[in-house]
């Protein structure tokens, strides 16, 4: 069993410091905007699609390296830390940092400094499937992603989205809690037998 518990965090206006501007900044710094993080970037080089990132969403960032002072200040108030830098030294300095003052975490490509990963996500709108690695292998990850996302289909938000009717539909009409959970575990074997068979038919059209 894995010693992690599987969330999603909510980062709607968190401030956020992201530590590093190349390739794998870029990548943290795209899924930290799409959820609506107030993000500050710290690095001593920008990568020409970072700085893109930026001025697409008028940010600013500073260009030097990452100092104490950055976490240290009483003016900075960060939930999230992410270093995505190409420095094992610096990762567990800004570790070492962000956890003396109970900031969550996380050090790229290395596990043992960080509080949290980044999983590979599949996306449907309000349905979402995560698969981590915990940090060892974010490749395997990213193959398992790319597997299930042949498989479940790319307009599955409408029937999603009739689900979620059914289920406030049945928590009007049915008070008692054990009754409702039995008529949705019915509706959801229905659901699960048709979306199996329209799976299969797809794949083998």
């Amino acid at each position: 069993m894995s010693k992690f518990l599987p969330i999603f965090l909510d980062l709607r206006h968190k401030s956020v410091l992201l530590v590093g501007g190349g390739l794998v900044a870029e990548e943290k710094l795209i899924k930290l905007l799409a959820v609506g993080a107030r993000v500050k970037v710290i690095a001593r080089e920008l990568g020409p699609e970072v700085r893109k990132l930026l001025t697409d969403h008028d940010l600013s960032a500073e260009q030097r390296s990452f100092e104490d002072e950055d976490l240290n200040s009483d003016l900075n108030s960060y939930f999230l830390v992410i270093s995505a830098v190409n420095h094992p030294e610096t990762h567990t300095h800004i570790s070492n940092l962000a956890r003396a003052k109970g900031i969550l975490v996380n050090t790229v490509d290395a596990p043992l400094s960080s509080d949290f990963y980044f999983a590979a996500q599949i996306d449907r709108g309000s349905l979402q499937i995560a698969i981590a690695t915990e940090g060892l292998f974010p490749g395997v990850a990213r193959s398992i992603r790319l597997w299930l996302e042949e498989l479940l289909p790319a307009d599955i938000t409408p029937e999603f989205e009739d689900l979620v009717k059914l289920r406030q539909s049945i928590r009007g009409r049915i008070p008692d809690a054990v009754k409702r959970m039995a008529a949705l575990k019915e509706q959801l074997l229905v659901w699960n037998s048709e979306t199996k068979n329209q799976f299969l038919e797809n794949r083998y059209e």
